[in-house]
């Protein structure tokens, strides 16, 4: 009994050590897990017993999104509860649990519908799924509190709309100890997971770099503050843990800078029409979208034949499904 215990701690330190040493190797979904880590300890550390039930409501819904791929025998190549937690992470600190509980489950239906149907379309559903529910709702996640309980914007909308009370100090935002998403008010923390990301090898750096070119054009336009403007751990989230995600992004080398310049260009220029930081989430997502269906298009064009193929597959069978059963001639007796 002695020597298996010592065996798997044997094996366990060794997997550690090869995580540590070359992470590349390591499965996407325990990349990822470990880059989220450090939001969620943050907005644990802010948002005490919020965050621990925002988290428990993403591990429910991905728990059970697996019991329902296992029913349904659907193979998964990664698992639901990352993009139960993307999503949730971006629900207001304020917002009801219920608007948790509609993204978390969302992101993870989508998840499934993704492997089950698209599987080689690369997209973070969590933040696809936030951004519709967000969308239908108007206003639904996007209700905030201090760490302390008072309600109050988060920084981006305080500053439209009371400009007297911004900006906040930097070390706050940095830190985050604001009003905001529930588990992404930290730059810091977002910063942690995205150095870790980077040294995976799985953060695009020039998407991050042509996102803060595309992002600096109406900032330098306006004549903001770059800094407050850009010192924000729900947009670094966005961009850093998302958008730059190399298991997401185009293969096109052309395709990655200007996913990154479009996507800084009208994060920030939402601004100018009044829309706070939900509208950087609604345009990664977008962006996201937009990329995936651009990709789909292209492999259509260069596989014509085999898409007629699957067309004509589709209609075959629903041309079976739709056309009544006839029933047998009775056979003469012997």
């Amino acid at each position: 009994m002695t020597g298996q215990v010592f065996a798997a701690v044997h094996s366990t330190l060794g997997w550690l050590k090869r995580l540590g040493v070359e992470p590349e190797s390591a499965p996407p979904s325990v990349v990822a897990g470990l880059a989220l880590a450090p939001p969620v300890i943050a907005g644990v550390i802010f948002f005490h017993l919020t965050a621990l039930e925002v988290v428990g409501i993403a591990i429910a819904a991905g728990l059970a999104a697996h019991l329902a791929a296992r029913l349904l025998d659907q193979p998964l190549d990664g698992t639901p509860l990352l993009p139960a937690l993307v999503g949730v992470a971006m629900v207001g600190s304020g917002a009801s649990l219920v608007w948790a509980a509609a993204v978390a489950v969302a992101a993870a239906v989508f998840e499934l519908a993704r492997a089950r149907f698209v599987p080689s379309a690369r997209l973070q559903v969590g933040l696809v799924a936030y951004a519709l529910v967000l969308l239908l709702s108007r206003t639904g996640p996007t209700e905030y509190v201090t760490p302390s309980g008072v309600p109050m914007p988060e920084p981006i909308r305080l500053w439209l709309t009371d400009p007297s009370q911004a900006p906040v100090d930097m070390v706050r935002l940095y830190v985050g100890n604001v009003a905001g998403p529930v588990l992404t008010t930290s730059m810091l923390a977002v910063a942690i997971g995205a150095a870790w990301m980077w040294y995976s090898r799985r953060l695009s750096l020039l998407v991050v770099f042509t996102f803060l070119i595309g992002a600096m054009i109406p900032i330098v336009v306006e004549r903001w503050s770059a800094g407050y403007q850009l010192d924000s751990g729900p947009l670094w989230f966005a961009v850093a843990l998302v958008l730059a995600d190399r298991r997401t992004l185009p293969a096109s080398q052309l395709g990655r800078p200007l996913v990154g310049l479009l996507a800084g260009l009208l994060a920030l220029g939402a601004r100018t029409r009044g829309f706070a930081i939900e509208a950087t989430l609604v345009v990664v997502a977008g962006t996201q979208v937009m990329t995936v269906v651009f990709q789909g298009l292209t492999w259509v064009r260069h596989n014509g034949e085999e898409t007629r193929a699957r067309l004509r597959e589709l209609r075959d069978a629903l041309r079976t499904v739709g056309r009544p059963s006839r029933a047998r001639p009775a056979q003469p007796p012997s």
